[in-house]
């Protein structure tokens, strides 16, 4: 067997020739969500009673690729991809058409001339703007001195999650208070997972030091990263620290003070989602939009009890 070969796994207990056969490119399973994904993307698969085959990039575009072709020579019916960036998107997205499989992008955003089915993702414009007002109703008046951690360069979901959260500050603060006071201190990059958050925020410290107030990570996990270097270095008392996703940890964070809010990104919605998307699309649905979005939901202090699952798997 091929490295490649090894590194594909298959689900279900049909083996009939007519059984849905669905391909999953993940871009990465280093981190708690990615991993949430490919889990839950196997029970409602199975659930559905289809097949499912599952690679892992590892982060890699080139992989990545080479995953996406060699699932096309099996013969699947559609393919579901988390791509690696925007340009990997768009060629995993042109393959798939070649071979006349119709594709979904998950999760990390492509572009509008991509043809796929649709984009599946959590409203990442809604919840960060509602995440950004929560800063303000805490901050009030006084200066927001941010740092941001970001995932990797060039994500466009990534791009979605900062900027949202930005804009929503600072149409709060004007609102409110007639004027603007976000102060970006810094921008870092974790690479989406929590021992990056926490060198980002490290390096973060070391050349700002008592500047910083509040820290907005794209992603649960690389807060969670940041939280536990701020702990180290007794500033966590002092930094407000915001983030995206809904990580059950995030929520044990949320439920100690430690992480001030986050939103749902939850990959048990996400892939359900997905597999819904596909029963409608093999029944002969063909309009639908550009973006179909799990629910916004803000999570905060005040609802996290509500929330939170002790069983989910992320």
């Amino acid at each position: 067997l091929t490295a490649l070969a090894l590194s594909l796994s298959i689900v279900g207990t049909a083996t009939a020739d007519d059984k849905v056969k669905i391909g999953f490119s993940n871009r990465t399973l280093n981190g708690a969500f990615f991993n949430g994904l490919t889990e839950y993307m196997k029970i409602h698969s199975k659930d559905a009673g289809y097949k499912l085959i599952t690679t892992d990039a590892r982060a890699d575009l080139n992989k990545q690729l080479a995953d996406v072709e060699d699932m096309l020579s099996q013969g699947i019916d559609y393919l579901v991809f988390n791509p690696q960036d925007p340009i990997a998107g768009i060629k995993i997205a042109e393959m798939a058409a070649r071979a006349n499989v119709p594709s979904i992008a998950l999760d990390s955003d492509i572009a509008l001339t991509a043809p796929v089915i649709t984009r599946i993702q959590a409203n990442n414009a809604a919840n960060n703007l509602m995440v950004g007002e929560y800063a303000v109703e805490q901050f009030g008046k006084e200066p927001i001195n941010l740092v941001l951690i970001s995932g990797n360069q060039g994500n466009l979901v990534g791009e979605a999650r900062r900027n949202n959260f930005m804009v929503g500050v600072l149409n709060t603060q004007i609102r409110q208070y007639n004027q603007s006071n976000l102060n970006v201190i810094t921008q870092v990059w974790g690479n989406w997972d929590q021992q990056g958050g926490l060198k980002a925020m490290e390096d973060a410290l070391v050349a700002h030091g008592d500047k910083i107030n509040a820290v907005y990570s794209e992603m649960d996990d690389m807060a969670l990263g940041a939280i536990r270097a701020l702990k180290a270095t007794g500033k966590l008392q002092n930094i407000k620290v915001y983030a995206h996703d809904g990580y059950k940890f995030g929520l044990d964070s949320i439920k100690k003070g430690e992480l001030q809010a986050t939103a749902s990104n939850n990959p048990n919605s996400l892939t359900k989602l997905t597999i819904d998307t596909i029963k409608e699309h093999k029944a002969g649905k063909r309009d639908f939009p550009d973006y179909i979005y799990i629910k916004p939901l803000l999570i905060t202090k005040d609802n996290v009890e509500s929330v939170y699952d002790p069983e989910s798997l992320y």
